[in-house]
């Protein structure tokens, strides 16, 4: 297949679809725009929660997965 005929294949592919993320994606794509960094996406409670996991690693106030399942088996 040529370059046109996929070009063509890809606009019928393109206009079967509903699918509202595939057409974001594909914008996306074709524009050449930077994917969003994950963490623009995340809700404030989701940043939060991440947030207060990095400052409990910080604090060393871990424990070891084998500590953890023991503790919860």
């Amino acid at each position: 297949m040529n370059i046109q005929e996929e070009k063509i294949s890809l606009a019928q592919l393109l206009m079967e679809t509903n699918d509202p993320d595939i057409i974001k994606s594909i914008r996306e794509i074709l524009s050449k725009k930077e994917p969003t960094d994950f963490w623009e996406k995340l809700s404030p409670e989701e940043k939060a929660e991440i947030e207060a996991a990095d400052n409990e690693i910080a604090r060393e106030e871990t424990t070891s997965y084998k500590k953890f399942i023991k503790k919860h088996r």
